[in-house]
């Protein structure tokens, strides 16, 4: 069965394959105020692969105001979904707010990787707030929210990292086998109740994500 799709606004959407689809921007930006909302149902059983052709750049607007992305899904009994998108990077001025949740029945799989740049080549870093949430079976294993950029709690020497990214997984496999947790000083990787999530962040996407890659291969 072929994923069913709908789009309006600045985002289509285009299936790529029998279990694919890719997200095309079909305006530059996001600009300040700007507001992006996705919603992913995936039936029990069924299978989703959601990717995007290009990086999302977020600019600023005359009048000062962050723009927003909503990542909704919701993952029936053995369903499967993996959201890897290109980066979002936020340009010098430019604020961006990101919210991800994920609703998950008993026994189904998700993966979502989420990829951040402050400032574009030879510019001065954006802000960026990223909230997380996870439910199974309507009760929450997952929540976090990071806030990076200029004019942060977080965002103090020698730890103004320009690169983040986060690898989130929640299967069933990994609450029979266990993840053990493991730390180093640019990365982390936390177990949870039936998943873990890996965590890394730097001065450039490329070392930020073979950390990950490097703290994944000892799972």
């Amino acid at each position: 069965m072929l994923p069913v799709v709908r789009a309006t606004g600045q985002v289509a959407v285009r299936r790529t394959g029998q279990h694919r689809i890719h997200l095309v921007a079909k305006a530059f930006g996001p600009l300040g105020g700007d507001a992006v909302a996705l919603r992913l149902h995936v039936e029990a059983g069924a299978r989703l692969e959601v990717r995007s052709v290009a990086a999302a750049v977020c600019l600023p607007a005359r009048d000062p105001a962050p723009s927003t992305s909503e990542l909704y899904a919701e993952v029936g009994l053995g369903g499967r979904l993996d959201v890897l998108l290109e980066p979002t990077i936020v340009a010098a001025r430019a604020q961006h707010h990101g919210l991800t949740h994920a609703a998950l029945a008993a026994d189904a799989r998700v993966r979502i990787t989420e990829r951040i740049v402050l400032g574009r080549h030879d510019e001065e870093p954006g802000r960026w707030r990223g909230t997380t949430r996870v439910q199974r079976e309507g009760r929450p294993v997952f929540h976090t929210t990071v806030d990076l950029g200029p004019g942060s709690a977080m965002w103090r020497p020698p730890t103004t990292p320009r690169a983040y990214a986060t690898d989130l997984v929640f299967a069933s496999e990994l609450a029979d086998t266990g993840v053990r947790s493991r730390t180093g000083p640019t990365a982390l990787l936390l177990p949870l109740p039936g998943g873990r999530v890996a965590t890394a962040w730097g001065e450039r996407l490329q070392d930020v994500l073979v950390n990950i890659s490097d703290l994944l291969a000892e799972v």
